[in-house]
């Protein structure tokens, strides 16, 4: 049997609905442009296909959001993202990273005297060795947690060493075994927005 593709709109949302050979439906939000296509077996008809998305609308306009806040802060989407949203993953972000350094700092003996997250373009976090005060990349609010509390730790240690030597890195070992593999996943998805 033949594909067959049309439109359907539920809840505002505008949903492509291309109806082919398989078992199952799926449903996709795609990360370019928003846009969100089902895939639904043949047998299956207009009214289960809508009651389907309708069941996950929630979902949608969430992936939506998020996917659209991504392209505007890589300059790529046109619009802006929505400033009271960053202030609020700003706000959630400065939490995790509060308590990574309540935790980290009388591990490590050192003290930070500020943290700051912002948009960074090209770093995941930077510190100031001088001032004790770290900054952190709101990108790192959409990673696993074992990203940050690498960056965290990265950050802090450069305030017993501030360059990457061997020192450096030796501390690393010490206090995160683990952060050659974290490391590399961070590399495999470089900062968009810093």
């Amino acid at each position: 049997m033949k594909e067959i593709t049309y439109q359907i709109c539920v809840k505002g949302v505008a949903i492509t609905v291309t109806k082919k050979r398989m078992k199952n439906i799926y449903l996709k939000v795609k990360k370019e442009d928003g846009s969100v296509q089902i895939s639904a077996p043949h047998p299956m008809n207009r009214e289960e296909i809508i009651a389907f998305a309708e069941a996950r609308i929630d979902w949608i306009r969430a992936n939506q959001e998020k996917f659209a806040s991504q392209r505007a802060e890589r300059g790529d989407g046109g619009g802006h993202p929505d400033p009271a949203r960053i202030q609020q993953q700003k706000r959630l972000l400065k939490q995790r990273v509060d308590a990574l350094v309540v935790k980290w700092e009388p591990v490590m003996g050192v003290h930070v005297t500020g943290i700051t997250i912002r948009q960074m373009k090209t770093r995941w976090g930077s510190c100031n060795v001088n001032t004790h005060h770290i900054n952190i990349n709101l990108a790192l609010i959409d990673l696993p947690a074992e990203c940050l509390e690498y960056v965290v730790v990265h950050e802090l240690t450069h305030l017993l060493e501030p360059s990457h030597n061997r020192v450096f890195w030796g501390y690393m070992t010490r206090f995160y075994p683990d952060w050659k593999r974290v490391r590399a996943s961070l590399n495999e998805n470089p900062p968009r927005t810093g």
